[in-house]
């Protein structure tokens, strides 16, 4: 709550300033209110509401304000002081019209007022009246030649209305007086510029460099505008200045950088980029903004990718204890293949900040793409602890489980991660045929289909559903017809798939359509001629189409690649079939 004693004596003062100003306009008033001299009741009474007016004002009562103050004027319209008021009060409730006529009264009664003039002044440049402004702006430099702000504020609006003379001539002015100054040569240089006069503009830089020779900025700022002007030569010759000055100053390294880069002196812009790179002082997140913007991730070009790959060394290396630097390291080098060398920096991010998720879900992938067991079951846990809503740490451990064969956690890891899915069918598809994975190892074969059918109920096209359901239903030859489907309508959504062609192939021998079996079977070993499983299927087709000598010639084959069944011996021992 206000004080009331400060509040009396801003009254008091508001008070007499209304006094004093209707005393010194008598000339004026007449031209306002025919009535020039107030009576004494008049006088007390236009007091007392002033006064109340201003009170309002002070305590935030903006409305109450502005009826008290209409009220005091209809007293005496030759108050400037009312008008004054009433205006910055219609101009703090954005009444812009009626705010101008306050302060054009406030003006004509009392001109030699400077608070009155100038809030004239600026509603005139806010009405777009800008001649009638600089008039007025005009006035008030004459009236107050020592206010160096006046006469900025006139050069401005002199050049808005391109009266450039005019305006470098109010700039010049200042200048004699205080000096060079940044916010002089900067105008005076945006108007040199934008007539076309590079060399003026220049100029003005020069003499703040001049002014101030160890601000780099305004080196900076003078390249770029021989730069933006096609005039390369100064610009190098201003940079070749900037080393002098600052051999190892990132600012000057990185600007030299990219002059070199749009240039195409791909040598001299890596040196140069490296070393602001190199320089601590560069902030980190700077670097890596640049670096983000100039080098994709996950580019097709080999060259920009090395190139990134270097210059995210060097950050990494001058920021050695910010996760930021080694998460961004791995992320290109693992887009160039180079899985192993990014799977070690995404250990350094984790050890120094362990809350970021997509780091660790990155980290789980490569874990799992490069078959590393061991750290995806240990950074896997940590994981589903850290971040137990995030469905995919849960598929990935789990994956890593089921590959261990401990199916009971396995099936724990994949039920709860079902369970966090938000809107993505395709991912809690996936743990659906996991969970459907894992019931099929334990020979819960009703547990299996259930969790098969759950995932292409959410999502019909989910190739792996499709081939791992089909095929297991042939082991166990049921619902073969249904298999069949499925297995045919995974090799169109994925074609040219050996293990999905095989799949295919040995629905179609459990069918006891050996002809056919025997073109898909052939499909698949077109692609795939490593695999025991599929040359072992080659030969039990040949068996069935009384083929005795190639399907042992096939089993041998099978034997010799070391993942066959069981009976794989026993069928090239005693040259028969067992299933």
């Amino acid at each position: 709550m206000p004080n009331n004693k400060t509040i009396i004596i801003l009254l008091t003062a508001a008070l007499l300033g209304a006094c004093s100003s209707s005393n010194k306009t008598t000339s004026k008033i007449s031209d306002i209110n025919p009535q020039a001299v107030l009576s004494e009741d008049e006088s007390v009474e236009f007091g007392k509401v002033y006064i109340n007016a201003t009170k309002e004002k002070i305590l935030g009562n903006s409305a109450k304000a502005i009826k008290l103050y209409q009220q005091a004027l209809s007293i005496d319209q030759s108050s400037a002081a009312a008008h004054y008021e009433l205006g910055l009060l219609y101009q703090q409730t954005e009444d812009l019209t009626a705010a101008y006529e306050e302060f054009k009264w406030a003006h004509q009664i009392d001109p030699s007022n400077y608070w009155y003039t100038i809030s004239y002044a600026n509603i005139l440049e806010v009405q777009g009246l800008k001649a009638e402004s600089i008039e007025v702006y005009s006035q008030l430099v004459e009236q107050f030649p020592s206010k160096i702000e006046l006469r900025y504020e006139l050069a401005k609006l002199l050049l808005e209305q391109n009266k450039v003379g005019k305006s470098i001539d109010q700039l010049n002015s200042i200048e004699k007086e205080i000096g060079v100054s940044e916010d002089i040569s900067f105008l005076k240089q945006r108007i040199y510029l934008s007539n076309n006069n590079v060399d003026a503009a220049a100029k003005e830089i020069e003499n703040l460099i001049t002014a101030f020779p160890n601000s780099l900025n305004y080196y900076g700022l003078l390249s770029e505008i021989y730069m933006n002007n096609g005039e390369e030569k100064k610009a190098m010759e201003v940079y070749r200045r900037m080393k002098e000055i600052a051999p190892n100053n990132y600012q000057v390294q990185f600007s030299i950088a990219q002059f070199q880069r749009s240039k195409g002196n791909k040598e001299e812009y890596l040196s140069n980029i490296s070393s602001a790179f190199a320089n601590p002082e560069m902030n980190i997140d700077s670097k890596i903004k640049y670096l983000l913007s100039s080098y994709q991730v996950n580019s097709n070009n080999k060259t920009q990718l090395i190139e990134g790959i270097k210059l995210c060394r060097i950050i990494s290396e001058t920021h050695p204890k910010n996760a930021k630097s080694h998460a961004l390291l791995a992320d290109f080098l693992y887009f160039n293949n180079q899985s192993e060398e990014a799977k070690l920096s995404y250990f350094k991010t984790i050890a120094l900040d362990s809350s970021r998720f997509p780091v660790w879900n990155q980290l789980l992938i490569i874990l799992s793409e490069t078959n590393d067991q061991k750290n995806l079951l240990n950074f896997g846990k940590r994981a589903v602890n850290l971040f137990p809503n995030q469905p995919t740490v849960h598929l990935l451990y789990g994956l890593a489980l089921f590959q261990e064969e401990s199916f009971d956690e396995a099936l724990g890891i994949f039920q709860a991660g079902k369970e966090v899915v938000i809107d993505n069918q395709a991912l809690k598809s996936q743990l659906y045929s996991s969970i459907g994975d894992v019931h099929h190892a334990k020979r819960n074969h009703i547990a299996s289909d259930e969790a098969y059918e759950k995932a292409l109920e959410l999502d019909p096209n989910n190739v792996y559903v499709l081939n791992n359901y089909s095929y297991y239903l042939s082991l166990r030859k049921q619902d073969l017809e249904k298999a069949k489907s499925m297995s045919k309508k995974s090799n169109t959504l994925a074609p040219n798939q050996s293990s999905f062609q095989d799949t295919y192939a040995w629905i179609l021998y459990q069918l006891e359509e050996y002809e056919e079996a025997n073109v898909w079977i052939d499909k698949a070993l077109e692609l795939d001629q490593n695999s025991g499983v599929l040359l072992e299927h080659k030969g039990d087709i040949l068996f069935r189409l009384g083929k005795q000598i190639e399907a042992v010639e096939y089993w041998q084959k099978a034997s010799e690649k070391g993942d066959a069944s069981d009976l794989i011996e026993k069928k090239i021992t005693e040259q028969k079939l067992y299933e």
